[in-house]
């Protein structure tokens, strides 16, 4: 976990395993009004989706999805629905390898044409018009049901009490990429103004892919520049990087707005990460446990130990304050916030116990991961 910035700090060995398979780990976004979005689909919700209303300029609707990144499947909506990816919006991404479900924006929509789509692993429900689209941020958090395979012993009164007692509130590994752990090193460029090398990690960096996926990648690394060449052999599941290839080959030097051809929320993303490198950094610094820590940003106040730690970890990345502003892409800059030192899961429950699994059920706020949750237990990743 290092990579992430993160130390090794297991409260309990619970070992065992998780994602077996995409059942074992399922996500269910809650609205800011508290809603779940259930990943099954009731007899309730079908009856109300023949009367979404009145339309307007908005269409919500739930997007339940197996084994499929979030922007993948917006990518492959809009592919079917003929449409940019822009008029689509949403409120934070969710698991490739789980069974995931949350709200989707789509704006100027027919109803009708959703309904006709057919994606395996993919469902859409629980449709709804609304003048307002759903951007990054806009839920109250997560409801997280998850499977361990094969645990050690443990006592589900211990399991509990470790849960409801609070835990260090890294990012946990989805903040940068779990396939290729590359959005902090994309955001440390785009901070730089090093857009040719955001690219080039966007497109050349290999990860827990498939051969034609690392081959395509390997090639991209040995041939750059040659844009029609890479496009000629890139595989067609990597849409995102597809799309700023295309732009190269009418531009080849224009890496800027080559990387405005991915959507803002993802380029956004990428800042963020970084931001959460050093966050986990400076947490994994620190003895005691302030309330909150600094997401440092153009505005952040330097003070204090916690201060000084982040001062250190941005001089060893050779990134200033002021990059934050990031004057080439002004649209992605970031003030800095705070963020609470230690999260508490809320609603905690043991579903199912014995010797051969343990069946969790907890949810946390936004901006607070699963994936924390489970090796603070000491989960195997």
């Amino acid at each position: 976990m290092e990579k992430y910035g993160i130390k090794n700090f297991a409260k309990i060995n619970l070992g065992g395993t998780i994602k077996k398979s995409p059942e074992d780990f399922v996500v269910e976004e809650i609205t800011t009004d508290g809603k779940v979005c259930c990943a099954n689909y009731s007899i309730a919700e079908r009856l109300r989706d023949l009367f979404p209303g009145e339309r307007k300029e908005q269409l919500h609707f739930t997007l339940v999805k197996k084994s499929w990144t979030t922007l993948r499947a917006i990518s492959k909506l809009s592919e079917k629905l003929r449409i940019s990816r822009r008029r689509f919006g949403f409120a934070g991404s969710k698991d490739r390898q789980a069974v995931t479900a949350q709200r989707i924006s789509v704006w100027n929509m027919d109803v009708s044409k959703l309904k006709k789509i057919k994606l395996k692993d993919i469902r859409l429900k629980n449709f709804s018009y609304s003048n307002k689209r759903i951007t990054l941020g806009d839920l109250y958090g997560n409801r997280f049901t998850i499977t361990v395979r094969n645990p050690n012993q443990f006592s589900k009164k211990e399991l509990k009490k470790t849960l409801e007692d609070g835990i260090p509130n890294y990012f946990g590994p989805q903040r940068f990429g779990i396939q290729r752990n590359m959005n902090h090193l994309i955001g440390k460029q785009l901070l730089l103004g090093n857009f040719e090398e955001a690219v080039r990690i966007l497109i050349t960096k290999e990860g827990n892919e498939n051969i034609e996926s690392k081959s395509a990648r390997k090639f991209a690394a040995e041939n750059w520049g040659d844009w029609n060449s890479i496009l000629r052999i890139w595989p067609k599941n990597l849409g995102i990087e597809a799309a700023v290839l295309n732009y190269l080959v009418k531009y080849p030097h224009d890496y800027a707005n080559a990387l405005r051809k991915l959507p803002k929320n993802l380029r956004r993303m990428f800042i963020h990460a970084f931001q959460s490198y050093i966050f986990n950094l400076t947490l994994s610094s620190l003895e005691k446990y302030p309330e909150k820590i600094q997401l440092v940003g153009y505005d952040t106040k330097l003070e204090g130990e916690t201060g000084n730690l982040i001062s250190g970890f941005l001089k060893q990345e050779n990134i200033k304050l002021s990059d934050f502003k990031l004057k080439r892409m002004p649209k992605l800059a970031e003030p800095g916030i705070e963020r609470s030192a230690t999260i508490f899961p809320e609603d905690v429950d043991i579903l199912k116990a014995s010797k051969n699994s343990v069946k969790l059920r907890f949810s946390l706020k936004k901006g607070a991961y699963a994936t924390t949750v489970l090796m603070y237990l000491g989960v195997k990743m």
